[in-house]
């Protein structure tokens, strides 16, 4: 056997070379009509055989045509110059195919000549596809199965498809080069034409792309920028920087996008706590910027930073700004006594703690929560009060002045001597009936003190013989005027010993005021006198209203003062000349109250209404009402942005300074005309005609209070 094959000649080969090609493949492009007919064996009938005068085309799809040219078609036919082999039933079937009416190309046909790509989006090798048919299968006739050339042509056609070539052979007519001419749509690789007896499995159809449309690039595109969005949140950690956590330098910073899922950096910058990374000092500084409800949510967090956010030196920063601290802003008006609650500063204070209670007190306040407190002792109406976080001071009708223990309500001194006839009963308090008002909900009344007037001082006839109307201290001293028409400056320092008097008006004294170089009062008599507080000479004499002076207010170079002839007047001390007034609507003005920046001007009077002034336009800003009765009197806590007023109604309230709005509403808590009220942070304080002071403490018992006191 070996001898033979190397001894095969060339002719022996032959055959295998020149194997015919004409066979199933171009009989079903000849029956399809997409080529020109095989060449028939010899003695086909000429009739049977087409004319070729023009080009076959390849159907139409959305407007174009692909022509096939006549040496294209006639190249698929060519059999290398050898005659075909004839065999059994060829030139039975040949006849019957050429004999059936030609079909126009359609959807089906189209997607047999598949130019490119399958209908799975896979390579073509192949022109004829057969390996890959469509789901919409169709079987044609049985009658063609049951006739003995059909059977034949079956056969072949199995055949082929079992045996087909991986690559073309060169007998098989080529494809025409793709021009972008052709668009395949979905439908297009869906079926293919019907071949009886050739098994069909189907499967299930896959989404095809539109190669003319452009989705592809549209697809590649959207898929290519997702990929950089995603890489874009990604942050490469380099492992050789050294990461300085005191400059900076080397730190890496990243957004708050989504990173990709599959990729596991490890950036310890990002997952490290940064209070272990700074310095305590620092962290006490960022930390310090925060409000207190931040700072109080950043304490749980862990307890390195409960014991952070837990620092003194955190929540003193945090306590002064959310209770503004008014020494940076202090007025310039001396001897206004009233304490700041905000705590003495030492070491070891506990900031936190007083917050808590600062927040509890002013709950209080917006709830109307007071405890009254009644200072009992003197005889007869009490005009004036003035206090501090330590002392009480008030000056009656009785012609005494009372100086009271802030913590204890006693009375430790008594200065002047009592008018004859004083000592009358003192009324009694008014039940506690059900008003529009808030009530108490405790009461505390002061204890007997056997605490008397002086009576063997050298300085006895210094004292007033009159109605204390008025009183305005500091640290230093403090200052009286008085229904006998004079004022006393008293030294505080020398317990409260009488140092000079000032005469000057030719009525009583109604109120006073001072700062650190003048002394202001005002009278009955219509005028306003600038005394210099180092010497006591009149300076000044301002004259201009037209009835009593009631009030009184000094800031700066200027005065304000409210008189019963319903204006209130601003002056300028250095020319002595009103420069603006403040008309009120209806009668008589009895108490005013400046700003400490000097920029509102609040007045009260007759007709039961506080009117607030801009200084600089003179316009009448807002109108706080509710009272029944004549103001009487007003004072401006500045720090805590509340107006303080007393009536005759017997009432005291509270405003708020921004929006004009009642907060407190005490009525009936004394059984007489309210004639002063003072508040602080803590509490107010009125004075009434039924010889009593009553304390109206919002602090009463009140855990950390204590802290609160400078």
């Amino acid at each position: 056997m070996f001898s033979r094959r190397r001894g095969a000649t060339s002719s022996d080969k032959k055959p295998r070379k020149e194997k015919p090609t004409a066979g199933a493949h171009e009989l079903f492009l000849e029956y399809e009509g997409f080529l020109a007919p095989s060449k028939p064996p010899p003695g086909t009938p000429s009739a049977l055989l087409p004319t070729p005068s023009t080009p076959l085309t390849y159907g139409e799809h959305s407007g174009h045509r692909l022509k096939l040219s006549e040496d294209t078609l006639r190249s698929s036919t060519a059999s290398h110059g050898k005659p075909r082999k004839s065999f059994s039933g060829f030139a039975d079937a040949n006849d019957e195919l050429r004999s059936r009416p030609k079909r126009t190309p359609s959807q089906r046909t189209k997607s047999f000549l598949s130019f490119g790509k399958t209908a799975y989006g896979e390579p073509s090798h192949n022109m004829h596809n057969f390996s890959r048919p469509g789901p919409n299968y169709i079987v044609e006739k049985e009658a063609l199965a049951q006739s003995k050339t059909s059977g034949w042509l079956r056969r072949c056609m199995s055949t082929s498809l079992k045996h087909r070539p991986s690559t073309p052979s060169s007998s098989m007519t080529p494809p025409p080069p793709y021009d972008g001419s052709l668009v395949f749509e979905d439908g297009d690789f869906t079926a293919l034409p019907a071949m009886p007896g050739c098994a069909i499995e189907l499967e299930p159809s896959k989404p095809s792309l539109n190669l003319a449309s452009g989705a592809a690039a549209r697809a590649a595109a959207a898929a290519q920028n997702e990929i950089l969005d995603s890489m874009r949140n990604i942050t490469l950690a380099e492992p050789h920087l050294t990461r300085d956590s005191e400059s900076g330098v080397g730190i890496e910073v990243r957004d708050g996008g989504e990173t990709m899922a599959e990729f596991d950096f490890d950036i310890p910058v990002v997952r490290q706590d940064p209070l272990s990374a700074l310095p305590q000092e620092l962290v006490g500084h960022i930390l310090s910027y925060l409000d207190a409800s931040s700072l109080l949510n950043a304490e749980l967090v862990s307890h390195d930073w409960h014991q952070s956010a837990s620092s003194r030196h955190v929540w003193k920063d945090v306590f002064h700004s959310e209770f503004q601290d008014i020494s940076q802003r202090n007025t310039t008006m001396a001897g206004s006594g009233l304490g700041p609650g905000l705590g003495k500063v030492f070491s070891c204070q506990e900031w936190k703690s007083m917050w808590r209670a600062r927040k509890a007190l002013q709950q209080r306040w917006n709830d109307g929560y007071a405890a009254a407190i009644y200072l009992e002792g003197h005889t007869d109406s009490v005009y004036c009060v003035q206090f501090d976080e330590n002392k009480i001071l008030t000056g009656s009708r009785d012609r005494t002045i009372r100086i009271w223990d802030a913590r204890t309500y006693e009375c430790i001194k008594v200065l002047g001597v009592p008018s004859r006839g004083a000592g009358s009963a003192v009324p009694p308090l008014p039940a506690d009936v059900a008003d529009r008002g808030q009530r108490p909900f405790a009461k505390v009344f002061s204890s007997q003190s056997i605490v008397g007037p002086e009576r063997t001082a050298p300085w006895l006839f210094m004292y007033h013989n009159g109605s204390i109307l008025c009183l305005q201290y500091d640290d230093k001293i403090m200052i009286t005027g008085s229904s006998d028409c004079t004022l006393i400056i008293w030294d505080i320092k020398a317990g409260y010993r009488p140092m000079r008097r000032l005469r000057e008006h030719t009525a009583g004294v109604l109120d006073v005021c001072f700062d650190e170089k003048h002394i202001v009062s005002c009278s009955k008599d219509a005028t306003v006198c600038l005394w210099d507080r180092s010497t006591g000479e009149l300076m000044k004499k301002l004259s201009g209203h037209r009835g009593p002076v009631n009030a009184v207010q000094l800031r700066g170079n200027l005065v304000v003062s409210a008189s019963g002839d319903g204006i209130a007047k601003l002056w300028n001390l250095t020319s002595g000349l009103c420069i603006k007034e403040f008309p009120s609507k209806d009668r008589g003005m009895a108490c005013v109250e400046f700003s400490p920046d000097s920029r509102t001007i609040l007045a009260g009077g007759n007709d039961q209404v506080i009117y607030q002034f801009d200084t600089s336009t003179g316009e009448l800003v807002r109108e706080m009402k509710g009272h029944e009765g004549l103001v009487r009197s007003l004072h401006l806590d500045s720090a805590s942005g509340r107006v303080v007023s007393g009536s005759y109604d017997t009432s005291v309230k509270a405003y708020d300074m921004r929006s004009g709005e009642m907060i407190v509403n005490f009525t009936k808590w004394t059984s007489s005309w309210i004639l002063s009220a003072k508040a602080d942070y803590r509490r107010i304080i009125a004075t009434s005609q039924d010889s009593r002071a009553v304390i109206m403490d919002f602090g009463y018992r009140l855990p950390g209070i204590e802290s609160l006191e400078a």
